[in-house]
């Protein structure tokens, strides 16, 4: 009997996974795991912590060595290898190494590409020519940045996104004078509103951090090293020279298309690869995964990227068990559940922001309330702020809440509620524990749920 042959074009999140859950589900399947970088599988979430050495070493973020994949699980991985050439007709796939040069044509039975993103930098003057201006998505530039933050005494961000606001924070624990600075009204933007971020500049400020919203950062300036930033408030035109010698550019990414293209892989209307529940591609026996793809929004059913570490594991085990003969379905639609810490700060969010949901046609009805942690009579408890959203049947459509204690549980249950089908009734009548010093007797979760249920009956 013919073994399956599966080649996985990616060693991240997504290409690991789907690698090892095919071998999960079929032990005798051959798996050739490809990959540009010299590193197997390790977190790219855990890269800022990396510049101020709250993760002590850059070999922590890495899940398993190379040894491993052939002794342990007998997947032969390909490290600093580079595909240049798909193709779909004769299931072959060309690749180089990067080392010695030498190419070598495979061929392969089934195909997964899980090659993600790259960072893309907004039309900045001399962003590209001087020295001291990096990008944060790689092993080797968070190597590049903590060394250099080492001798580096002012910094400045460009980009308030997740990776933006905590490259800021870890600048500062390694010692820096940080600027951040974002083009839009609000800090995370794609991630929270701007009546929650406030809570975040507020403390990005208290840890010394100078915010800049809605401003443009206009020039790098220097001679073959970055000395300023020049930056444009865009409501006043007003600009203003930062200093800096070493600046971070975190302004978003783009997906690794080009060998999907020359596969014959359609792209969707973002620009990134289609793909269905099982993550096939519109290609016979290719599949997709990762931050390269795109999938419908839970809520809106509209195509919306990947760029999450939790979704690119699930695209991944899905593809791994399909191209090796299983059976396996991501769910309609995926909740982006996110969450980050900044300082003390914890920040989290499930389903799109209000500014997505009337993008999609959807005007929601918001209730928002601040509460705490604990029951006011104990000391201790903590600051809570949480905003919900549903539509005028009591549907949840999605969440945000800010504070300093417990929020990745309670943004766990806003998701759980989504994915089963819970109404802001339901979660009014949500039977939640109580001690006094874990948490009272109405969580702030259901004490949400309120003033919503208050505005919907309001309009019948």
């Amino acid at each position: 009997m013919k073994l399956t042959k599966i080649v996985v074009i990616g060693a991240g999140a997504a290409g690991a996974t789907a690698a090892l859950w095919a071998k999960k589900t079929d032990r005798k399947c051959e798996v050739v795991l490809i990959n540009r970088e010299p590193y197997p599988e390790y977190s790219r979430c855990g890269l800022p912590y990396t510049i101020s050495k709250i993760i002590p070493d850059f070999s922590n973020l890495i899940e398993h060595e190379p040894s491993w994949y052939e002794n342990f699980v007998k997947i032969d991985l390909r490290l600093e290898t580079e595909v240049i050439d798909v193709d779909s007709k004769a299931k072959t796939v060309k690749i180089k190494n990067l080392k010695t040069g030498q190419e070598e044509t495979i061929s392969y039975d089934k195909l997964v590409i899980a090659t993600g993103s790259y960072p893309v930098a907004p039309p900045i003057e001399g962003a590209k020519e001087k020295k001291g201006v990096y990008f944060l998505r790689t092993l080797k530039d968070a190597m590049d940045i903590e060394a250099a933050a080492q001798k580096a005494k002012n910094a400045v961000v460009i980009g308030a996104g997740l990776i933006g606001v905590e490259a800021a924070e870890n600048l500062v624990e390694k010692g820096l004078k940080v600027a951040i600075v974002e083009f839009l009204p609000s800090l995370l933007p794609l991630m929270i509103d701007p009546d929650m971020a406030d809570l975040v500049e507020e403390e990005m400020k208290k840890h010394g951090i100078e915010v800049y919203t809605n401003t443009a950062a206009k020039a790098v300036i220097g001679g073959e090293k970055v000395e300023k930033v020049l930056v444009e408030c865009r409501e006043t035109k007003e600009t203003k020279e930062l200093p800096a010698d070493l600046v971070l550019i975190g302004a978003g990414v783009r997906p690794y298309t080009e060998i999907a293209q020359k596969a014959g892989v359609q792209l969707g209307t973002t620009k990134y690869i289609k793909v269905n529940e099982k993550c096939e591609t519109n290609i016979p026996d290719i599949y997709s995964a990762g931050d390269c793809t795109e999938y419908p929004d839970f809520v809106t059913g509209e195509p919306t990227p990947q760029g999450m570490g939790t979704i690119a594991v699930r695209m991944g085990k899905v593809c791994g068990i399909n191209a090796a003969g299983g059976e396996a379905k991501m769910p309609k639609g995926v909740l982006l559940t996110r969450i980050t810490k900044i300082f003390d700060l914890q920040v989290a969010a499930v389903g799109p922001t209000l500014a997505q949901l009337e993008r999609a046609g959807i005007k929601p009805v918001i209730g928002k309330i601040t509460g705490s942690s604990k029951p006011g009579y104990f000391p201790g408890g903590k600051l809570i702020r949480i905003k919900i959203f549903s539509d005028e049947n009591g549907r949840i459509l999605g969440a945000q809440i800010v504070g300093y204690e417990d929020v990745h549980q309670k943004i766990n249950v806003i998701a759980a509620a989504m994915q089963s089908g819970m109404t802001v009734y339901d979660l009014e009548w949500l039977e939640t524990c109580y001690a006094p010093a874990s948490c009272p007797t109405w969580d702030v979760l259901t004490l949400v749920a309120e003033p919503v249920i208050k505005k919907i009956e309001k309009k019948k």
